[in-house]
């Protein structure tokens, strides 16, 4: 779509080996800017994503070991601190995963370069170009990418080889100004842009098209991790408050599938509890996994409540009111954006959450901030295909 030169081959890398919307994003909406060259998919380890993507997966290591290509490009996300065993963590299967772990160090680095190519405390979608001949001089671009997860780490093998890989990259486009801050650090000059998925409204403005479903609802999405911290009577007693004040329907929506994601046995049980809690309220259930329909989702809707950072970053792009639960990520990066908007609200204060996302939304100013922010992430991304293709 973007493409001013003769076809070249390019290879993108990410953490779309698995079922977590905002990074298949990352990838789709690549793809729209690259259609004109020869792409192949590359992650930690290969999957067939045909359902999902369009496109199988391959492990990055094997596919920079097998031929010269004219750019990498690592499409973003939180690419920082994640090494090869915590990106397994998320993508094997549970049989898998269980041998795994119960393999001994020893061992799980055996299967980790069985699998992957490179060692278990490598990072996972960080390539280290200088370790495949065919590719030293190939340039690097690390596009959208979120470091803040490197400060954890700072002390690990994994991270001190991220760090060398950062170094060596021919463009670096930061996120969060966590992130830019961390890199400029390094005595390096990245540039700063809101997160691409920004300009989805910009690249697919029929996302929006609000007769898929006809009456008006809003989205809820929260992670495994927080409802079991919280509970899921407490929940469904905030969704019902909420639908009760907007009269609005909730969507349950399930960001990812994969193991640290979202996990649809609490929605079973929260929409049991919602039906026995408020009967007059009927969920509706968000069931196609693909990204781009999930996307349309939220597109569509009249609001978002959720941990997931995409589908506040979606809402933002198209306007929306937007409410985010706790999720320390998600508010560092509306710090860094977005800070008109709730972060970290509990659940006793959804409602009024709610209400001034709701009232934010109806400015001017926000909707203007909402569009700059769009244009922002979309020339962010054309400027790194005009650089280097």
């Amino acid at each position: 779509m973007f493409s001013s030169t003769p076809k070249a081959s390019v290879l993108l890398i990410g953490a779309y080996e698995r079922d977590n919307f905002g990074d298949l994003l990352f990838y789709q909406l690549t793809m729209d800017y690259l259609r004109a060259h020869e792409v192949a998919a590359g992650s930690v380890i290969g999957a067939d994503m045909t359902s999902l993507l369009g496109a199988r997966v391959h492990p990055h290591n094997d596919l920079l070991s097998a031929r010269s290509w004219d750019l990498v490009w690592v499409v973003g996300g939180e690419v920082g601190g994640v090494d090869v065993e915590g990106a397994l963590a998320m993508s094997l299967d549970d049989v898998a995963w269980d041998i795994y772990g119960h393999s001994g160090a020893e061992g799980r680095d055996h299967i980790a370069r069985y699998l992957t190519g490179a060692p278990a405390r490598s990072p996972a979608y960080l390539p280290i170009l200088e370790g495949f001949p065919l590719n030293v001089s190939t340039p690097l671009v690390l596009n959208s990418v979120g470091l803040g997860n490197l400060v954890s780490e700072a002390g690990s093998s994994s991270a001190v080889e991220a760090r060398s890989v950062i170094r060596s990259a021919a463009a670096i486009v930061t996120r969060d100004r966590t992130s830019h801050e961390i890199v400029t650090a390094m005595d390096l000059t990245p540039t700063l842009s809101p997160d691409m998925v920004h300009a989805i409204s910009l690249l697919h403005p029929d996302l929006a098209d609000s007769t898929r479903i006809s009456e008006p609802y809003f989205v809820f999405q929260a992670s495994a991790e927080l409802i079991a911290r919280v509970g899921e009577e407490t929940i469904a007693r905030a969704i019902a408050l909420v639908a009760v004040a907007t009269k609005w329907r909730p969507a349950l929506f399930l960001a990812g599938t994969a193991r640290h994601h979202d996990r649809a046995d609490q929605y079973d049980g929260i929409e049991a509890l919602l039906k026995a809690i408020a009967p007059a309220i009927t969920p509706m259930r968000i069931t196609t996994r693909r990204p781009m329909q999930l996307a349309a989702v939220v597109a569509g809707s009249r609001l978002w409540i959720g941990s997931s950072l995409h589908g506040r970053i979606i809402a933002d792009s198209f306007g929306l009111p937007r409410v985010s639960l706790q999720n320390a990520k998600v508010a560092n990066y509306a710090a860094s954006w977005d800070a008109g908007f709730p972060t970290n609200v509990p659940f006793d204060a959804l409602v009024d959450g709610v209400a001034d996302a709701i009232s934010t939304a109806q400015s001017g100013s926000s909707v203007e901030a909402s569009k700059a922010l769009s244009h922002g992430a979309n020339q962010a991304t054309q400027s790194l295909v005009r650089d280097f293709l």
